[in-house]
C-alpha cells in the first residue's frame, strides 16, 4: 500500500481526469516541478490522443505509486537507470530531480548512471560480437571478394 508520504501524490494523480491534469499531478512528485517540458513533449498526444496518457504513462505510474513496493528513492533510481539504458536523455533531468527529491545523493544518481551505462554497454558488446560473428560466418559475407 501506499506509503504515507506519497499519500497526497497518488490522491492527486487519481483526481486529474484530463490529459493535462494528469501531466500536471505528476509535478506532486517533487517540490518546485516545472512541468512546462513535460507538456511541450507530450503535446501531440494532448491535443489529438490524451487517451495515450493515461494509457502508457499516467495509469503505470499511479499504480506503482499506490502499491508502495518500492520506496520513492529506489523507485526513481530504478527509472532514471531505464531512461540512461534507453538513452531517453529529455528524461533523464526531471527524473534525477524526482530522484533527489526523495533523498538521493548526487553519488547514489552517479552510481546508477555508472551501472546503466555498464549495462548497456556490456550488452551492446555481446550483441554487437555475436551478429558480426554471424556476418563473418554467413555465406553472403564469405562469398565477398576483395577489391
Amino acid at each position: 500500500m501506499v506509503k504515507s508520504e506519497e499519500t497526497q501524490v497518488v490522491k492527486a494523480m487519481k483526481e486529474a481526469k484530463t490529459a493535462r491534469d494528469m501531466v500536471l499531478s505528476w509535478a506532486t512528485q517533487r517540490p518546485g516541478a516545472n512541468m512546462e517540458g513535460a507538456l511541450k513533449s507530450l503535446r501531440l498526444y494532448l491535443e489529438r490522443k490524451p487517451e495515450m496518457v493515461h494509457t502508457f504513462a499516467h495509469n503505470q505510474l499511479t499504480q506503482v505509486i499506490d502499491r508502495g513496493i518500492l520506496d520513492r528513492k529506489t523507485r526513481y533510481l530504478v527509472i532514471l537507470a531505464v531512461y540512461m539504458a534507453l538513452r531517453h536523455w529529455r528524461g533523464i533531468t526531471p527524473q534525477c530531480c524526482n530522484a533527489k527529491a526523495a533523498g538521493c545523493t548526487d553519488e547514489e544518481i552517479m552510481e546508477v548512471a555508472f551501472l546503466a551505462d555498464y549495462g548497456a554497454s556490456k550488452t551492446m558488446l555481446v550483441e554487437s560480437g555475436e551478429t558480426l560473428a554471424e556476418v563473418f560466418e554467413s555465406p553472403m559475407y564469405q562469398r565477398i571478394e576483395r577489391l
